[in-house]
C-alpha cells in the first residue's frame, strides 16, 4: 500500500515566516467554528464566545483549544497515540485541525488534521459512508488512484490504521512523508478516485501442508522441472548499479531456484467453498518446501498474508524466502518457498494464510484542499564540514531537526561525483541520544543531483530534540 517518490528537484528556497492577518467573522460563523472544534475534541460546549475578531488561519487552535488541549481530551489522542506511544509529549505543538472535506457518491473524503515540521509530516484524513452504512465487513480499503500534490518533490507513504470503533461509517488513514522544500504553510492536494473495499479472513478450516502430504506421500518426492524463469545476471554490463545493488542483485541470483515442482493442474482448495484460489502443487525441491498458488480470478479473490508459525513457540514466524510468479491461461500462480527441509521439520510448524475477498467498488475522484498551518518547530544548524560516506567525500552544509525528523543538505564532491554518479547513503546518519540510545527511524530516503544531496529521516517516535548528544553523518560527529 506504499507510493513513495524519489526526491530529485534541485532547487531550494529559504525559510519564509507564516503571517497570519486578522478578518472580521459573524456570530454564526464563530459558532460554528467553535461546535467543530469542540466536536473533534470529543467535549461538550459550555458556553459561547463573543469575541469580535479571530485568527482566520488557526481559529479552532488559537481561540478555541489549542492542539494540546486536543491531545488531552480524546479523539485525536488516541490516533497519534497508537503511532507515537507517551512520546506524543514532544509534539503538542506541533499539529493543527483542518477538517476540510468533500463528498461524492454517497462517501465524504475529510482531512481530519495534521502534524509536521518544515519538511516532514504525519495527516490524519478519513473515509465516512453518508448513508447509514458501516465498515464493519471491510478490513481494507484501496484507491485506484492516490496522489498527494505539494508542488515539491518529496516521498509519501499512506496506510490504514485500525479503528477504535469497527461498526462506525468511518474508516481512518495515516499519510506521512517527506519533500525537499519547506512545506509547512503551503497549500497541499489530497487526490483520490474509486475506492474499494476488502475483507480479509482467516479460513476456520484451512489446508494442512503436513497432514497432505502424510495422505498424498506421492507429492513428498517430484520429478522436478528446470526453472526457466532463471538467467546469470549480467552485472559486468551494469556500471550504474552500487555495490549494494550489485549484492541484492546476487543474492536474489542464489536465492532462485534451479529446478521446481511440476504442473499438476489439480484444484487442491484452500478454503470450503472458495474456488478462485486453490494449491496447484506442494511438494520438496532442492531441500526446500515449494507451494504453487493459483488465482483464477484475482480482482475477486487474493492471497494476504501467508506464512508458517512453530507450534511450541507461536512467535516463531517462517516466512517465504522466496517467490516466483506467472500467468498461465489466463491464471496467476504463485510459487512460494520456504525454509523448511522434510517432514520431520514441516510437523512443528502451523500453516498460516489470509484470503482476501473484494467488496464492494464506490466510483467517483474526490479532491481536498488543504494549508498546512501548524508550528514549525524546526531548527536548522550550519555545518560546512566535509565528511566520507561510503568512501565518497562530501560537505555537509545544514542539518536541520525536529521531534520527528531529521534533514541534511550536503554538497558533493566534484570529482568523485565524476568519477562514481551513484550515491550510497544506507545507515550514514546517526542519531545519538545523552542517555547513549540510539534513534531508529522509521522512514528514510534521499535525492541527488550532480551539485547536491539530501538525506533524511523520519524518527520511529519524536524526540525530546535537547535530550541529543551528537549526530554521526559519515565519519564525522556533529554535538548538539
Amino acid at each position: 500500500m506504499t507510493k513513495i517518490h524519489e526526491i530529485i528537484d534541485d532547487i531550494d528556497i529559504e525559510n519564509e515566516d507564516l503571517k497570519i492577518a486578522e478578518s472580521k467573522v459573524s456570530k454564526e460563523e464563530k459558532n460554528r467554528i467553535l461546535e467543530m472544534a469542540l466536536n473533534k475534541a470529543n467535549i461538550r460546549k459550555e458556553k459561547i464566545f463573543n469575541r469580535k475578531y479571530i485568527l482566520s488561519l488557526a481559529a479552532a487552535m488559537t481561540l478555541i483549544l489549542s492542539f494540546a488541549v486536543v491531545f488531552a481530551q480524546g479523539g485525536l489522542s488516541n490516533i497519534y497515540h497508537k503511532l507515537f506511544g507517551e512520546n506524543i509529549k514532544y509534539v503538542t505543538e506541533m499539529g493543527t485541525i483542518i477538517d476540510e472535506s468533500y463528498s461524492s457518491n454517497g462517501i465524504t473524503f475529510n482531512v481530519s488534521n495534521m502534524l509536521g515540521d518544515e519538511n516532514s509530516f504525519y495527516i490524519i484524513f478519513e473515509i465516512i459512508k453518508e448513508n447509514g452504512e458501516s465498515f464493519n465487513d471491510s478490513d481494507y480499503i484501496e484507491f485506484d488512484r492516490f496522489s498527494l500534490d505539494f508542488k515539491s518533490s518529496g516521498g509519501y507513504t499512506w496506510y490504514q490504521i485500525e479503528d477504535d470503533d469497527k461498526n462506525d461509517n468511518k474508516a481512518t488513514f495515516i499519510l506521512s512523508g517527506n519533500t525537499k522544500k519547506k512545506i509547512s504553510g503551503n497549500k497541499l492536494t489530497i487526490s483520490a478516485t474509486d475506492i474499494t473495499e476488502y475483507s480479509i479472513k482467516e479460513p476456520t478450516d484451512k489446508f494442512d501442508p503436513y497432514n497432505f502430504l502424510i495422505d498424498n506421500q506421492d507429492y513428498i518426492e517430484q520429478n522436478l522441472e528446470k526453472n526457466l524463469q532463471k538467467s546469470t545476471p549480467d552485472i559486468k554490463n551494469n556500471d550504474n548499479s552500487s555495490k549494494e545493488e550489485i549484492n541484492k542483485i546476487e543474492e536474489i541470483y542464489q536465492l532462485t531456484p534451479n529446478y521446481v515442482l511440476p504442473w499438476k493442474y489439480v484444484n487442491i482448495p484452500v478454503e470450503e467453498g472458495l474456488n478462485e484460489i486453490y494449491i496447484d502443487n506442494i511438494g520438496f525441491a532442492e531441500n526446500k518446501l515449494c507451494i504453487r498458488i493459483a488465482l483464477s480470478n484475482k480482482e475477486m479473490h487474493s492471497l494476504g498474508e501467508i506464512y508458517f508459525t512453530n507450534k511450541n513457540s507461536p512467535e516463531d514466524i517462517l516466512y517465504n524466502e522466496f517467490m516466483l510468479s506467472e500467468e498461465k491461461n489466463g491464471i496467476k500462480y504463485y510459487y512460494y518457498i520456504f525454509n523448511i527441509e522434510n517432514m520431520e521439520e514441516l510437523k512443528n510448524y502451523n500453516f498460516i494464510y489470509d484470503i482476501v475477498s473484494k467488496l464492494s467498488t464506490t466510483r467517483g475522484e474526490w479532491n481536498v484542499t488543504f494549508k498546512a498551518d501548524y508550528k514549525n518547530t524546526t531548527k536548522t544548524i550550519k555545518v560546512n564540514k566535509e565528511t566520507k560516506i561510503n568512501d565518497k567525500r562530501y560537505t555537509v552544509k545544514n542539518i536541520k531537526i525536529s521531534p520527528i525528523a531529521l534533514n541534511v543538505e550536503l554538497k558533493n564532491n566534484f570529482s568523485d561525483n565524476y568519477e562514481d554518479p551513484v550515491h550510497n547513503f544506507s545507515e550514514a546518519i546517526s542519531v545519538i541520544m545523552k542517555d547513549g540510545t540510539k534513534i531508529e527511524p522509521t522512514s528514510s530516503g534521499s535525492g541527488t543531483n550532480p551539485l547536491t544531496s539530501y538525506i533524511y529521516l523520519m524518527f520511529e517516535k519524536p524526540i525530546n530534540t535537547g535530550q541529543i548528544d551528537k549526530i554521526i553523518i559519515g565519519d564525522i560527529e556533529i554535538d548538539f
